[in-house]
């Protein structure tokens, strides 16, 4: 099977979102007691299906995508839907991140006395959030020869956050390939990308390639952006 390699990274931030596994209180005394918050931001090795404005595709985080992250020491903070304060920092020692059998294993500790660790402890605790994400930048990926396929083999991670709605193309709601065309692409970009979906047998028949995965294809191989 053929497959697109490294060049065509395009260096943007995405966003995965996992499920959250379990709560634990860690003992201290009434100043700096605190809660454990552990679980997976990612699994590795198991594929799932992404929809983005192109349309699905099948997506696996390889084992070991997290490796060099991990060993550059990465300064990777715990937030809450992505932003604010972090709750806890790679940095600091109050995250600790680890790449085992299942994937991305988090370990943050929250402190108390911080009303926004608080609050997300209580909502965690009632099963209002149960989910977590993680924001990343692919560094080494390859697709199969028509887009349905990405093995993403190395990131380089950002967060990861307790999520109230998981900020995760999968599910984000599909954009027509015709609106992609009206709402991302300028003229000449919109005559070139038709001139390639045109291209097969000499006689100018569009190809059987579906619309979208022929932007994903141009929009890898730097001819569109996206």
């Amino acid at each position: 099977m053929s497959v697109l390699q490294q060049r065509a990274v395009i260096p943007t931030r995405e966003f995965r979102r996992f499920g959250m596994a379990t709560v634990e209180t860690r003992k201290g005394d009434s100043e700096t007691s605190g809660v454990d918050i552990t679980g997976y931001a990612s699994v590795t090795g198991e594929p799932y299906t992404v929809t983005d404005m192109l349309g699905e595709y099948q997506e696996t985080i390889e084992v070991g995508a997290f490796k060099k992250t991990l060993a550059d020491n990465d300064d990777v903070r715990f937030l809450y839907n992505h932003e604010g304060m972090p709750l806890a920092r790679s940095k600091s020692g109050t995250l600790r991140l680890a790449e085992d059998d299942t994937g991305l294993k988090v370990d943050a500790s929250l402190d108390m006395r911080s009303s926004a660790s608080n609050a997300l402890v209580v909502a965690i605790e009632r099963g209002d959030v149960d989910e977590m994400s993680f924001s990343f930048r692919v560094m080494r990926q390859e697709w199969n020869d028509d887009y349905t396929e990405r093995w993403i083999r190395e990131v380089k991670l950002y967060d990861v956050s307790a999520v109230t709605f998981p900020a995760n193309p999968a599910t984000s709601v599909k954009m027509r390939a015709a609106d992609f065309l009206l709402n991302n692409l300028t003229a000449d970009q919109a005559t070139d990308f038709m001139a390639h979906y045109r291209q097969q047998d000499g006689r100018g028949a569009e190809t059987s390639t579906p619309m979208p995965r022929v932007a994903r294809a141009m929009i890898l191989a730097g001819h569109l952006s996206r």
